[in-house]
């Protein structure tokens, strides 16, 4: 009877052990898989920023945090372009977490910033350049050019329209009667930047005889010698033309809208744009229209297709050569939730009367890579263009 009951007893305690056992492993199962479904949750949640690139380390995260980020403006302050700058810009330093200070340095159709850019700042990311890279500056080896579009990173860009205006007293009625006057007094910042060269090439092509004045540069100052009488014509960016030109003395009859630039297409053909008025034409329409049906050519007509692919993206983020590509990422990151970004939108479309068109990071690239890829006529034709310091 006692051997009995000690079996029962020790029965009893290995049945207890195995049930203690048993739900002890019931238990570091259910842990398992409590801790692989937080795992597989976790891994769902993080695996699209792993396989975009943007989950930075602690010390990437944090890097703009607080600090300045110097924007140089290629050109005068008050026009168009800082104003850009500055709408830009207050978007992306959310983004960002920085503050940003913004510095003008204009001169040489803006050769002098992209200078500035590649000789004194420093390549840590704190220090970017918003405006036109000017390839066409090294593509003619212009005078005062040390630096090397394919040696720039570009963050992104922004293309732009610009439009040509002539005041009306100088017997403009509409647009047409462009053909009639000579010679036309145009003013512009130089003889090699883009509202200069977009001011001469279809006057050139057009056949129409003009004296060039440079010198003016910025918006403000051409717009306050167009309305002194001091010059009959220039070319202003489709900022510029908001701000300065379209309720002014565009809507007042004292000048005229002759015609508009736009980016080339991959066909050669421009790119209409619905937010100028109907009888403001694209160049290519206005010569078609004026000359009879025929399309342009000539060097002029092959310079200004080359023009109108490359130097048509002013609106351009660039960090010096050597920036950290950690950094690149950072800034193409945030320059890529900028122009995403509904209150940016907004404020451009409020702003510029049109919507934002920008390319980004490697989308971008073409823009400094390919700009040698020209045709000797039309390289021919620029130099002869920015070869006269006076017309």
């Amino acid at each position: 009877g006692q051997r009995s009951a000690a079996h029962r007893s020790e029965a009893g305690e290995t049945r207890r052990f195995r049930a203690a056992a048993e739900k002890d492993s019931v238990l570091r199962e259910t842990d398992r898989e409590e801790i692989m479904a937080r795992h597989r949750k976790l891994f769902r949640f993080l695996a699209p920023a792993f396989a975009l690139g943007i989950l930075a380390s602690p010390t990437q995260a944090d890097f703009y945090q607080g600090k300045d980020l110097n924007v140089i403006v290629n050109a005068g302050a008050g026009g168009g372009l800082t104003r850009t700058a500055r709408l830009f810009m207050t978007t992306m330093k959310k983004h960002l977490g920085t503050n940003v200070v913004i510095k003008n340095v204009p001169g040489g159709g803006g050769v002098k910033g992209l200078n500035f850019l590649v000789e004194k700042a420093k390549p840590d990311g704190l220090t970017v350049l918003w405006g036109p890279a000017n390839p066409s500056a090294k593509l003619l080896d212009l005078p005062g050019t040390r630096y090397d579009p394919k040696k720039l990173v570009i963050i992104g860009a922004g293309a732009n329209s610009y439009v040509t205006i002539v005041r009306a007293d100088v017997g403009i009625k509409d647009p047409a009667d462009l053909l009639k006057v000579k010679p036309l007094i145009v003013g512009g910042r130089s003889t090699t930047d883009g509202l200069g060269i977009f001011a001469r090439l279809p006057l050139d092509v057009l056949g129409v005889g003009y004296r060039y004045v440079p010198g003016y540069n910025s918006q403000p100052k051409m717009n306050a010698a167009i309305r002194a009488r001091e010059i009959q014509a220039l070319t202003t960016g489709h900022p510029g033309y908001i701000a300065f030109y379209k309720d002014t003395i565009l809507k007042s009859g004292d000048a005229v809208a002759v015609y508009y630039h736009s980016p080339m297409g991959p066909t050669g053909e421009p790119q209409r744009l619905s937010h100028y008025p109907a009888e403001m034409k694209h160049f290519v329409d206005f010569y078609r229209d004026s000359h009879g049906g025929k399309d342009p050519s000539g060097p002029m007509w092959e310079a200004y297709k080359w023009f109108a692919t490359y130097q048509t993206h002013p609106l351009g983020l660039y960090a010096p050569p050597d920036t950290p590509s950690a950094r690149v990422t950072e800034l193409r990151a945030a320059f890529a939730k900028t122009i995403a970004d509904k209150e940016f939108v907004t404020a451009y479309e409020k702003s510029l009367k049109s919507a934002p068109k920008f390319v980004v990071g490697k989308d971008a690239e073409y823009l400094l890579t390919d700009y040698d890829v020209i045709s000797p006529q039309a390289r021919e034709g620029l130099k002869q263009l920015t070869a006269r310091k006076r017309n």
